[in-house]
């Protein structure tokens, strides 16, 4: 049986205060080797926020995940700031995605396609390596973001460790690009093929299975780390924690609606009623609308969420335990919401459910 890290996820829904001070509860509770945060446009920002935690917390942090909406070559800037502001023998970590409905709604462009996401995953791990880019070999970057291809960029100040470059993967070309091109995958529940109904399928072992094809076709060599995202809304009011569950819900099924429609139909899921919650991103009346086009019933059948009482959330555990210690994963990360209330989760995900799934 191999022993994984315990990592724990926080969102910016909350103000910077107010994270650090979940964040450092956390640590008090239990020794999560690494804390990291969801970008989000329009909330509070998250390489703020993981400054101030790397600056006042003895963990390593990371992004879970950012995107290439925000201009790489700022994200290279941000992060090795970050990294000159993590303790000693501790990690900052580029966690990295394609994109999702809640950037959606200020930015008109469902996902950043794959050429833009190849192109900023080899752009920041030459900039982390303290070499120069030829921003020449960067055309989709060079348009988008008005760089001169002429010239080249470079960090000044690269970050000392070097930052790994993680992808986080939700379908059969991001699997293979996670495996040629990246430091290490990240793999969601809040995706239809890493699901608990697409692990149920077997779905989310192809996906590893792809992962590792991909990287070993590439002959790449050195460390790759597999991190799986365990999204966990709980309470000792188990309807409480179903009905917050909602959010995150809705927010990675309007996503996979724009991205993997029959993937989220092969999982039981009625596409009708995922519209519906697709539709309040895309007209702008953001995540609590979006929430309550949520059904009980849709809660359930999309399994983005591990919800309920701790004895709820650790019966449907057991599904996904099995197929995450069989993959090798390096790092399993407790994933948001949490709960209803964040102090009450912390303490029951510590002290109830993180013994038990070890």
């Amino acid at each position: 049986m191999n022993r994984f890290e315990i990592g724990i996820q926080m969102w910016p829904w909350y103000d910077i205060k107010t994270l650090v001070a979940y964040a450092e509860r956390a640590l008090e509770i239990f020794p999560f080797e690494q804390v990291w945060m969801c970008d989000e446009f329009q909330y509070e920002d998250s390489f703020t926020v993981l400054a101030a935690m790397a600056m006042r917390l003895n963990v390593s942090v990371g992004t879970m995940v950012t995107f290439p909406h925000r201009n790489p070559m700022e994200l290279a800037q941000r992060f090795s700031g970050i990294a000159g502001l993590i303790k000693e023998g501790k990690e900052v970590s580029a966690g990295i995605g394609a994109g999702g409905a809640v950037q959606e709604q200020v930015v008109n462009e469902k996902t950043a396609p794959m050429a833009v996401m190849e192109e900023t995953t080899r752009f920041l791990k030459t900039l982390f390596a303290g070499e120069s880019a030829d921003l020449n070999s960067y055309p989709r970057l060079s348009a988008r973001f008005r760089y001169n291809p002429r010239t080249k960029a470079k960090l000044y100040f690269p970050p000392r460790p070097k930052v790994p470059v993680y992808l986080a993967a939700g379908g059969p070309k991001m699997f293979d690009m996670a495996g040629r091109l990246g430091d290490g995958v990240i793999l969601t529940q809040l995706n239809p093929w890493t699901s608990l109904p697409g692990i149920q399928r077997g779905m989310f072992k192809q996906a590893v299975q792809k992962v590792t094809e991909s990287r070993q076709a590439a002959a790449t060599h050195g460390a790759f780390k597999k991190i799986y995202n365990l999204h966990i809304s709980v309470s000792a009011d188990g309807d409480k924690a179903r009905q917050w569950a909602k959010r995150n819900t809705s927010y990675a099924l309007a996503g996979s609606l724009g991205r993997y429609p029959d993937v989220l139909k092969s999982t039981g899921v009625d596409l009708k009623d995922v519209e519906r919650v697709r539709e309040a991103y895309v007209n702008g009346l953001g995540v609590d609308e979006a929430a309550k086009r949520v059904s009980d019933k849709l809660l359930q059948d999309a399994g983005f969420i591990v919800a309920g009482t701790p004895k709820e959330v650790l019966a449907k555990c057991e599904a996904i335990l099995p197929l995450v210690r069989e993959a090798g994963i390096d790092q399993l990360v407790i994933g948001v919401p949490l709960g209803p209330n964040v102090p009450e989760a912390l303490d029951l995900i510590a002290k109830e459910i993180i013994p038990a799934l070890q």
